[in-house]
């Protein structure tokens, strides 16, 4: 499997930054934009890369990355997918994982290369979350039936969903088959999203969903900056806090659920613990400053999880159980706790040992001003330690 790295376009909306360079060039944190990507194609066992952007840069990429990669010359902007059409020599008739080189992933992309390779044919795609409905309508936007992507719609009005299309892809050696028959889109170029709406069209396109940070630098000035500041923090693989469904199957004898899947997890599971907790029962706030992170399941009755950015306020809640069967992630680093609207039965588990020598433990009041009207009780049931936190 060989992988397309593009790294093409203006730039205009990074305007005036992209007045002298790439905007792959331009740093993120420490290290040029486009490092980024081919960093994440490589941690996937995707080492034979070739990197396609406009003529005039490609001494700039070549000095930046030497010669291991192969470089193909796009003429003028005529889209991503006439950009992945200059690749069809060096793809050889191999498949081929495609990634926009302003795309950053804050976790592995390896489980949907894997799981691409299992695949007999057709494409897969990427989806992440994105909770703001504004973000969205500059996005591709899938529309989901029945767990199968039933079209992908283009910066809509009114997103259909709550997933975007990341600018990871996954193509057979017949997508530049696809792309010669492609029309040009009233912005005049051969647009990616009628590639994968194509393979929507014959039932042939996957997807799989991130359930880590992933961030467009390219998109605009403040997206290009938030991706920075998201970088930059100790705990960029998992600073995310995201709800993550769970199937429960059910007949006559009783049911079976999945409580966790590690291969969507930025780090490994280490301990799992159980609590029973009776209604109006707060547990936190909690934080850990040594990267610990909490993934809570609510496995009957129905809570509710509250999280908290120390340095930014930013807050998010989720209640999950009965109405809501899904887990809730949570990077260590965020204060975080939950109420139990229920007696409940909590399930969490945490990616680093408890050491009752050493604990990494710090508390945050329940009724902090910043999330005090988050919870649905004023006079909770709290341990010794969260009452005098």
């Amino acid at each position: 499997m060989k992988g397309i790295v593009l790294a093409g376009g203006t730039g205009s909306r990074l305007d005036p930054l992209t007045r002298i360079t790439n905007k792959h060039l331009l740093p993120v944190y420490d290290r040029p934009m486009v490092v980024y990507a081919i960093d994440a194609l490589r941690e996937a066992d995707v080492s034979e890369l070739m990197l396609v952007t406009g003529g005039e840069h490609v001494d700039d990429f070549r000095s930046l990355l030497g010669d291991e990669l192969a470089y193909g010359e796009q003429e003028q902007a005529g889209g991503i997918a006439e950009a992945l059409g200059l690749a069809r020599d060096f793809a050889a008739g191999e498949r081929l994982v495609v990634m926009l080189a302003d795309n950053v992933f804050g976790g592995s992309i390896a489980p949907t290369i894997r799981n691409f390779g299992r695949q007999e044919t057709g494409a897969r795609v990427l989806l992440a979350h994105v909770r703001e409905t504004d973000h969205l309508r500059h996005l591709g936007v899938p529309r989901i039936e029945d767990g199968r992507i039933a079209e992908i719609v283009e910066k809509p009005p009114d997103p259909p969903g709550r997933l975007a299309v990341t600018g990871l892809y996954c193509y057979g050696p017949d997508v530049f088959d696809v792309i010669g028959a492609l029309e040009p889109s009233s912005r005049g170029e051969l647009e990616i999203t009628d590639v994968n709406n194509h393979y929507v069209r014959a039932g042939m396109l996957e997807h799989d969903v991130f359930e880590g940070y992933w961030g467009d630098a390219g998109e605009s000035i403040e997206a290009y900056y938030e991706v920075i500041e998201r970088v930059r923090r100790p705990h960029f693989a998992s600073d995310r806090t995201r709800p993550i469904p769970l199937r429960r199957f059910g007949d006559a004898r009783g049911w079976l659920t999945e409580i966790a899947r590690t291969s969507g997890l930025p780090k490994p599971i280490r301990q799992t613990n159980v609590s029973f907790s009776r209604k109006g029962t707060i547990r936190g706030l909690h934080y850990h400053e040594r990267g610990q992170d909490d993934l809570f399941v609510c496995l009957q009755g129905k809570a509710r999880v509250v999280a908290l950015d120390r340095d930014t306020g930013e807050t998010f809640s989720e209640d999950i159980g009965e109405d809501n069967f899904a887990a809730v992630y949570v990077p260590g680093n965020l204060a975080h706790g939950f109420e139990a609207l229920t007696d409940v039965l909590m399930l969490y588990h945490v990616t680093e040992e408890y050491d009752p020598a050493d604990p990494d433990e710090h508390g945050i009041a329940w009724d902090d001003p910043r999330v005090r009207d988050l919870w649905s009780t004023t006079s909770p049931i709290l341990s010794e330690r969260d009452s005098g936190s």
